[in-house]
């Protein structure tokens, strides 16, 4: 039986096949044109948009370029909503913004924001070579704060840590102060969300006992993987059948146009009464039970992971 998770890679795959052939005459050669989102982790489903950027080499404080333009409506024609106004997307940045600035008072929610999903589930759409070249770059950089093979890339861990309490606040902050639909919200918080930042803390897992170019090069392999994938490739398919099913429960519902709707309308003063919040809510727990699950059958008691992510 196919899953929905297989039917979204399907359909994720084939819409990223298009807009590379769209946009391959369209971005400057110099420039790299990048996906991130449900797309990217292969799980696109009814209602998603398409959370993209470009990078370049350098920018000016004309208007935007011709080619932009063209490149946003060459991806209207394959996914026709846009990302969210105001967020850290539909963008041009500097190459060396994303390469710097690794904390400070420079380091906002929008640049963590690319520079972790850049690493966590970003995918190419114009431009290969460079892309894994900048990733590679990004992971070097937090690396090379390793102090010995028996260390795990903690700088690396720090930084996904903060980020996951970045989108956490983030969407108190956007249901409570600015209005934005809640339930949807919290529902990715729990799924996706929460399975992007997993994927995050088992990869750096990984960089146990490992020299750094091998530390460098293991998260290199396992950051081109989708992160449903990579967790099931860490932590083996025995470890994670329960954590795969509960994963697909969540994206049939969010496939399902009516469902989608009704998450988009719900009130908070209906959150502990609502019959299809509670189910995914609750279907939420189990997929949170089933990673910390995974997480410790993956990596025993006396392994540093555990330590770094309180201490």
């Amino acid at each position: 039986m196919i899953s929905t998770y297989d039917k979204t890679t399907e359909a994720s795959d084939t819409a990223l096949e298009r807009l590379r052939e769209s946009l391959k005459s369209i971005i400057p050669p110099e420039a790299i044109a990048l996906t991130c989102g449900s797309y990217a982790r292969r799980e696109a489903t009814v209602g998603s948009d398409l959370d993209f950027y470009v990078l370049v080499p350098a920018l000016d404080d004309s208007s935007e370029p011709e080619w932009f333009t063209r490149a946003k409506d060459a991806i209207t024609e394959v996914v026709t909503k846009p990302p969210s106004a105001g967020g850290a997307f539909e963008s041009l940045i500097q190459i060396h913004d994303l390469l710097n600035n690794f904390g400070g008072d420079k380091d906002t929610n929008q640049t963590i924001t690319r520079r972790m999903l850049y690493l966590l589930e970003g995918e190419y759409l114009t431009n290969e070579t460079e892309f894994k070249r900048i990733r590679r770059n990004i992971i070097e950089r937090y690396v090379s704060e390793t102090r010995d093979d028996r260390h795990i890339a903690q700088y690396l861990l720090n930084d996904i840590i903060r980020y996951w309490r970045t989108i956490t606040v983030d969407y108190a902050f956007k249901t409570q102060e600015v209005g934005k639909p809640w339930a949807i919200r919290n529902i990715k918080l729990v799924f996706s969300r929460k399975l992007i930042y997993a994927s995050g803390l088992f990869s750096v897992a990984m960089t146990h006992n490992r020299n750094q170019e091998e530390k460098i090069e293991t998260l290199e392999s396992l950051f081109s993987i989708p992160p449903l994938k990579r967790i099931e490739y860490i932590c083996g398919k025995a470890n994670t059948q329960e954590l795969v099913t509960s994963y697909n429960r969540f994206l049939s519902q969010i496939d399902n146009k009516e469902m989608r709707s009704h998450l988009e309308t719900i009130s908070k003063e209906n959150r502990d009464t609502d019959q299809k919040f509670r189910e995914l809510k609750d279907e939420g727990y189990r997929f949170g039970t089933e990673l910390l699950a995974a997480f410790n059958n993956t990596f025993p008691a006396d392994h540093p992971i555990h330590r770094a992510v309180i201490f």
